[in-house]
């Protein structure tokens, strides 16, 4: 049997929104969007996000030290691989407050996204396909070693943030997280290898993750700093931080996930996989 990543389907409203069809529900009762001052070179700052439909804050959404690929990878819940641009819209960030219409649907709240990144960045966009390689998180030979969740988060009280991607030290890098699933796991993964991966350990369960590597992969993070993961309160940084380890000769990537996740990355045949164009966008946002 064919190994297949596979891809969603789009939602009527993004369909609505990619054609222009909006109605009231998909605009945000009003938006503030204010410019960061550029940021030093090196730094630990990562985008983080709250609120919207299924958070504490259905109400109001914010953004801080928010990149144009963070706002398109939400907007329309794209995993990393399927943005292979975003790279080169990370370079300028965004404080973002928008208030939500109540009863908003979490598809509603897309488009809201999408046609703000419309009207106030210019953006428009298309889809393509491309086969692409990619590999399926399975669960290892000895079984898995994930810890179960206590269903507390590493956040303040009442507040739901995600702190996107791993943050490198030099050749090595850490990813933790608490209350996760495996699905949550594959989208880290895929944004570290910059390839798709596929849950197929078929764990219902949510869990603590602690997983640290060095080598290449460290090195080249994929998208640390651009909204690359979705899903609960993972982040990473530098040993002291919270992060990664300090050691250069540690364990690659593949071989952190089966010592210390009991877990393993097989590769899947290529499979035509959807992928976002940016036609044109603006990084500088239109005034309040």
């Amino acid at each position: 049997m064919k190994l297949t990543i596979v891809v969603a389907l789009l939602t009527s409203a993004f369909l609505k929104a990619t054609y222009g069809q909006t109605t009231s529900e998909t605009e945000f009762e009003v938006a503030s969007i204010r410019t960061d001052p550029p940021q030093p070179a090196f730094h630990f700052a990562a985008d983080v996000v709250s609120g919207g439909p299924g958070t504490t804050d259905p109400g109001v959404f914010r953004c801080s030290r928010c990149s144009l690929a963070t706002l398109i990878i939400k907007a329309f819940n794209l995993q990393p691989y399927q943005f292979p641009g975003r790279a080169s819209l990370t370079d300028s960030n965004y404080e973002i407050m928008a208030k939500i219409p109540a009863g908003a649907t979490q598809e509603e709240f897309s488009a809201m996204l999408q046609n703000l990144l419309r009207n106030r960045f210019g953006l428009t966009w298309h889809f393509q396909e491309k086969s692409m390689k990619g590999y399926h998180l399975v669960i290892a030979k000895d079984g898995q070693k994930l810890t179960e969740s206590t269903g507390q988060r590493r956040t303040g009280p009442g507040e739901s943030h995600d702190h996107n991607g791993a943050v490198v030290f030099g050749t090595s890098a850490a990813y933790r997280a608490s209350n996760q699933t495996t699905g949550d796991l594959a989208c880290v993964l895929s944004d570290q290898i910059g390839l798709a991966v596929d849950d197929q350990t078929g764990l219902a369960g949510k869990y603590d993750i602690s997983l640290r590597w060095s080598g290449a992969e460290a090195a080249h993070p994929g998208n640390h700093a651009d909204g690359a993961s979705y899903g609960g309160a993972g982040h990473a940084g530098h040993e002291g931080g919270g992060g990664a380890a300090s050691d250069p000769s540690g364990p690659t990537l593949f071989d952190a996930i089966q010592q210390q996740l009991g877990l393993k990355l097989v590769p899947a045949e290529q499979a035509a996989t959807r992928l976002f164009v940016v036609d044109r966008v603006t990084q500088r946002p239109t005034e309040n």
